[in-house]
């Protein structure tokens, strides 16, 4: 909107590893849990760019990335839980 044009967004907005990430990570989540994860990794995606703008010298968010650290972080709360479940058994 702001160009006036049409702009393909694989280039010039979301990478084409972001995209694949996304595609591959499917299988994991059923549909409502998958848009939740999708929207709430763009706002911790959103949160790393911001505090860390100082560190981070490209204009570029590494959105994969962060939403992978963002995945890493959910199956280590959710092993977590089931492990202290297990014990308190």
């Amino acid at each position: 909107m702001k160009t006036k044009k049409f702009l393909n967004p694989f280039e010039n907005y979301f990478g084409l590893g972001d995209l694949l990430f996304y595609i591959a990570i499917t299988p994991l989540f059923l549909l409502k849990n998958y848009i939740l994860y999708f929207i709430l990794s763009m706002l911790f995606a959103i949160l790393m760019q911001l505090g860390l703008k100082k560190f981070i010298k490209e204009e570029t968010v590494p959105l994969a990335g962060f939403s992978a650290l963002f995945l890493f972080i959910i199956l280590l709360k959710d092993n977590f839980i089931d492990f202290q479940k297990i014990t308190l058994l």
